[in-house]
């Protein structure tokens, strides 16, 4: 095992949870989160191959050298379902929205200020027992 196993399992179990019922979705709405994706994902998010001529419109800038777009736009993500308010595709979810809002350093699990996620809940708690099993503190910061 090791922390990143455990975080995964955290993340499937605990936050998963958490995410799908507590949340207030800020990870949805578009406003806070620049959310980078290749193109399988892209499809995924936007349902079929787009015209390059309608990226601006859509929020799209594109690919990097690495081959990945960014998606930015003034609306919650396409697949945000406005009445639950649930991710439409969530077990399949892009790899940029599995890993927000966590980064993992060295010695430290940065939250970025746009989760919810709070001290108080228990899926916090478990995060703390966790990283603490590997000498990591947590650290909730501001940043897309």
């Amino acid at each position: 095992m090791g922390f990143e196993t455990d975080l995964e399992k955290w993340k499937a179990g605990y936050f998963g949870q958490y995410c799908m019922t507590t949340c207030d979705k800020t990870c949805c709405d578009m406003r806070n989160v620049s959310l980078y994706v290749n193109g399988n994902e892209l499809i995924k998010i936007f349902g079929e191959k787009i015209n390059p001529e309608n990226f601006k419109e859509m929020g799209i800038k594109t690919a990097n050298a690495k081959g990945l777009y960014s998606i930015e736009s003034k609306c919650f993500c396409r697949k945000f379902d406005n009445d639950t308010r649930k991710c439409l595709i969530y077990d399949r979810r892009p790899l940029s929205c599995r890993e927000y809002p966590f980064l993992v350093e060295k010695d430290a699990v940065i939250i970025k200020s746009g989760c919810s996620l709070t001290k108080g809940d228990p899926e916090y708690k478990k995060l703390v027992e966790i990283a603490s099993l590997y000498g990591k503190v947590i650290v909730k910061r501001a940043g897309k």
